[in-house]
């Protein structure tokens, strides 16, 4: 059973992912989507994917996902397809994992566009998919600490301004939102206590 088959055999959902490629796109391809009233989510362009098999740069596109209020059939994505010019429409089994692929967030492997660069359109709201889960969490706290003692940074807004500034879409939501009771502790103590792992 073929890749098109397993979409068109498992029913309708929610959401649906496409490829646009820019050379092949109507030049109207946003308005297109606009017009279906519907919530998309634009990634960057990728244009610095490698194809694995033969090392060269493969064509530019654009990773889109659609939203839709209701679910929508697979007969009913590929017709917003054709519109575009797109290959064949993709189910999003996770619409987090969905929206973390448009800039390789967990494909270290691939090049890393910028989670600042992807648009939300149609009152797509995509801040909840954009921020560290679990392990990520971990491995951000991880390389603030090694920041705060390769710096000698004695103060929190020390830290707080150069994640706004330099690390912006991984290091100050985690610092803004989830940690700044641990890391003001870990610089205090170092401001008291010194370093004793010299």
């Amino acid at each position: 059973m073929t890749d098109v088959d397993n979409q068109k055999q498992d029913g309708r959902v929610r959401n649906w992912s496409w490829i646009v490629y820019p050379d092949s796109a109507p030049e109207n391809w946003r308005s297109i989507l606009d017009e279906t009233g519907e919530k998309w989510i634009e990634s960057p362009l990728h244009d610095k994917d490698i194809n694995e098999t033969t090392n060269e740069i493969k064509k530019p596109h654009w990773h889109i996902i659609v939203s839709f209020k209701n679910k929508k059939s697979y007969e009913q994505a590929l017709d917003i397809a054709k519109q575009l010019n797109s290959p064949d429409p993709i189910k999003v089994a996770s619409l987090q994992g969905a929206v973390q692929y448009l800039w390789h967030r967990n494909n270290p492997e691939k090049y890393q566009y910028k989670p600042s660069e992807i648009i939300a359109h149609g009152g797509a709201d995509i801040r909840k998919y954009l921020t560290a889960t679990g392990g990520d969490k971990i491995k951000i706290l991880a390389e603030m600490q090694d920041w705060i003692d390769e710096t000698g940074c004695t103060e929190f807004h020390e830290l707080a301004r150069y994640a706004r500034n330099e690390r912006f879409d991984d290091w100050y939501d985690v610092i803004a939102t989830q940690s700044t009771v641990f890391l003001n502790a870990y610089i205090r103590s170092k401001r008291h206590g010194g370093d004793h792992n010299e």
